[in-house]
């Protein structure tokens, strides 16, 4: 499990909001019994959620101890919990499930999320924003790098964020599981990140989480020749404009669904 540190995810709070935000405003008008923030990380998402359904219940889960600690301080009127996001059985009970950039780290989420929606009660909610950014030189140069002979021995075996496939796929596998509306959407994001000085905007986005798995897989010394191989070619795929700043594309699908009555 790679280890998560709240301060370099929180380094990007602004652009990284964005989504959740995005997501929460195009859930229905309505009032929903219990929620549940699968993924919550520091509880981002869940006070969104709270803000737009003041009253609500609200559980978050999360399998970082460290993000918990950072969630339960903020929102200690919600119950924060440690668990497995894959755990179709945590859904139990809730009307509303939400997820911010969490489902991408597992390989079956596909057959999670059918599972999930088809648990749902009568017009229950599963709202769920994933990165779809794997195309992009942000990941395909990690996956060059993770490649390389001198670190590909050393790498095998380490889960990664894996692949997320267009809002349609999405939308038609939700039907199938017993949605009977599906709001599904893709959205490009050019975020302006900021100077980096000794380092590069886009890789300091990326410690705070398609790298982690990989740093946490090597020692110190390793961790840092991967880390400035990897560091050279974001460079030459991300200048870096006369301020000293980057614009860096970062492509997200989104849906809501509700179940059938």
């Amino acid at each position: 499990m790679a280890s998560w540190d709240p301060g370099q995810y929180a380094r990007f709070a602004g652009p990284r909001l964005r989504p959740a935000a995005d997501l929460v405003a195009r859930l229905p008008d309505r009032a929903f019994r219990a929620g549940l923030d699968l993924g919550c990380g520091g509880g981002q998402l869940t006070a969104l959620l709270a803000a737009r359904f003041p009253g609500l219940a609200l559980t978050g889960v999360d399998n970082s101890p460290d993000m918990l600690a950072v969630a339960a301080k903020k929102m200690p009127e919600a119950v924060f919990r440690a668990g497995d996001i894959g755990d179709v059985a945590l859904g139990a009970g809730f009307d509303l499930i939400a997820s911010n950039a969490a489902f991408h780290w597992l390989e079956n989420h596909r057959d999670i999320l059918a599972d999930l929606m088809a648990g749902l009660p009568a017009d229950g909610v599963l709202a769920v924003q994933m990165p779809r950014n794997h195309a992009a030189p942000s990941h395909t140069l990690l996956a060059e790098t993770v490649a390389e002979p001198r670190f590909a021995a050393r790498l095998s075996g380490v889960q990664g964020i894996r692949p997320v496939e267009a809002a349609e796929t999405y939308a038609s596998l939700l039907l199938d599981a017993g949605a009977g509306e599906v709001d599904a959407w893709e959205t490009t994001y050019i975020h302006a990140l900021a100077p980096a000085p000794g380092s590069h905007p886009v890789l300091e986005w990326v410690k705070g989480t398609a790298l982690r798995p990989y740093l946490d897989a090597l020692d110190e010394d390793a961790a840092a020749d991967f880390t400035a191989a990897f560091r050279e070619k974001l460079a030459a795929a991300y200048p870096v404009r006369a301020d000293g700043g980057v614009l860096f594309p970062f492509r997200r699908v989104f849906f809501v669904a509700t179940r059938r009555p």
